[in-house]
């Protein structure tokens, strides 16, 4: 049960992380997407450099509270058409991690990577997570997620996975 309730936040997590970037980079392409627009591709990159405090950071393996810190950078970039629903974006967050869970402190290292596509035949959207954390006490958690959601033009799923696999020592 502990897995799934693990799966299930990282997949919030990623539909929140795609949201907020693409709504970061979305909002000026209203004015772009007026009539009379370029008719060519806009692109817009955003980078972020910085650190961010999550409370809610569960341990993967044991299923402890605990609170995370990420000390790194993030990159999202859209290419769109002004006048269409056509767009791609791809996420990256990259850096270092400092999370405590029973009164022991992990440090190491996240990458998160995440891209949507749309276009009117079909859209898909793909999450990367991958995790390295240690301990001073020789302990370890050690983890990697995919997952992937495809759609074709009438909005039906087509492809849907999760896998996300953790070692702990």
């Amino acid at each position: 049960m502990k897995k799934e309730r693990i799966r299930c936040r990282f997949g919030r997590l990623a539909v929140v992380v795609g949201a907020l970037g693409l709504g970061a980079l979305l909002a000026p392409s209203a004015a772009l997407a007026a009539p009379g627009g370029t008719g060519h591709t806009v692109s817009i990159t955003e980078t972020v450099h910085g650190t961010f405090t999550d409370p809610g950071a569960t341990n993967p393996c044991t299923g402890d509270p605990g609170t995370a810190s990420f000390d790194g950078n993030a990159v999202t970039h859209l290419t769109f058409f002004p006048g269409g629903a056509e767009y791609w974006f791809t996420f990256t967050e990259t850096g270092k991690v400092t999370v405590t869970w029973a009164g022991v402190t992990y440090t190491g290292h996240a990458t998160v990577w995440a891209n949507g596509n749309w276009n009117e035949k079909n859209s898909n959207f793909t999450f990367t997570l991958t995790v390295r954390l240690f301990a001073p006490d020789g302990s370890s958690v050690v983890g990697h997620q995919v997952s992937h959601l495809a759609l074709n033009a009438n909005g039906v799923v087509t492809v849907s996975f999760d896998k996300l696999s953790f070692n702990c020592t």
